[in-house]
């Protein structure tokens, strides 16, 4: 089997961003951002712009090739996404919007391009911005995902190989129409048995719905039998961020364990750098989702065995056993007893019946 090891190249500007270009010997291109004049902080080499409801606007990347062969190079502007790690997310081109996204950055935004590039070539690489017409407050946030178009030569080359490098950038685009405050809301959706790199967890789906990007969260979360207070499982987490209206299923962990099922409550608390959030909610596992997720995960730790158990166990089927001897043995007993109470009962009649026969014959021979 094939592993793909995909490397993400590119460098982070400010507490969110990938930005500027990297040159480096195993890259054979190059990208960067050209930064226009409405960008809200010109000391950062992504996106960062102000706009007005309505506006439209060119922006551009430079897209160097380096090599001495021709490459084809694919710019795909992507919603930005939290992954399962906490991390924001810009390279998935076919992911799922979250609910409460209303205006995706791939809305406003002209579609991806492929561009090719002749040997020591550069390029400037144009995309279109449209804002919505109606006025909003907070971010509009994405990223531009750069990758190399692999030749027929690369692809035949690469058959032979088990672990494959492929190397890409991510330059982000953040899009505001003033700089005012958006208070961030996180909720708590529904929480559910699951596996972590095929280990069983539980993972509570945790959505922040406003467009505001909440950076340095922390979140601990605790797993217990419904009714009761002790922690079965346990998992805290911190220096994790979301993108505006994004969701994603944070995991705890379950340390190896099977999968029980059973009724359970997750609590869990949240906190970035103003807001606090508390969150406890019920939860079901079935008998199927046990057998289902036990059989699929790896290292899955086997119960001890309870000898006290099995040892009660065992003691209740020998006094059970005993008991079921006991009535038999009685019973037969009684059964004897009274087969030789009757034994004895016949034979007594049928003495009394001889010695009434005898005492009658003895009776007729007497003489008259």
């Amino acid at each position: 089997m094939k592993y793909r090891l995909t490397a993400l190249v590119a460098l982070i500007v400010g507490c969110f961003f990938f930005s500027h270009s990297v040159y480096a010997d195993t890259m054979a291109y190059s990208v960067k951002a050209n930064i226009p004049e409405n960008q809200i902080d010109k000391s950062k080499t992504y996106f960062d712009l102000k706009m007005t409801p309505g506006q439209k606007q060119d922006v551009s990347l430079t897209i160097s090739n380096s090599s001495k062969e021709k490459a084809t190079i694919i710019i795909t502007p992507n919603i930005a996404l939290t992954n399962q790690n906490g991390v924001i997310d810009y390279n998935q081109e076919k992911a799922k919007q979250d609910s409460s996204l209303k205006v995706p950055i791939t809305d406003i935004i002209s579609d991806k391009q492929k561009v090719t590039l002749e040997p020591q070539e550069t390029k400037d690489v144009v995309f279109t911005l449209q804002m919505p017409e109606v006025a909003f407050d907070g971010t509009i946030l994405g990223g531009f995902y750069i990758t190399k178009e692999s030749t027929d030569k690369e692809e035949k080359d690469s058959e032979s190989v088990q672990i494959k490098n492929r190397y890409s950038y991510v330059i982000g685009i953040q899009l505001r129409e003033n700089e005012q405050t958006v208070k961030p809301v996180l909720q708590l959706n529904d929480v559910k048995p699951t596996l972590q790199n095929y280990r069983t967890a539980i993972s509570a789906n945790l959505q922040n719905t406003q467009a505001t990007i909440i950076n340095n969260l922390e979140v601990e979360a605790k797993i217990s039998k419904k009714g009761s207070t002790e922690v079965l499982y346990e998992t805290t987490k911190k220096d994790m961020s979301m993108a505006p209206n994004s969701n994603f299923y944070f995991p705890i962990t379950m340390n190896n364990q099977p999968l029980k099922a059973g009724d359970y409550t997750l609590r869990l608390t949240a906190k970035d750098q103003t807001e606090n959030w508390k969150f406890e909610q019920d939860f079901n596992i079935s008998a199927e989702d046990t057998k289902k997720l036990n059989k699929e995960a790896v290292d899955l730790e086997e119960e001890p065995t309870d000898w006290l158990k099995i040892g009660l166990i065992i003691g209740a089927i020998i006094i059970v056993l005993l008991g079921l001897l006991f009535f038999f043995i009685h019973r037969s007993k009684k059964k004897k007893q009274e087969a030789e109470r009757l034994k004895k009962l016949r034979k007594k009649k049928q003495k009394q019946k001889r010695d009434r026969s005898d005492e009658h014959k003895k009776m007729k021979k007497r003489p008259k």
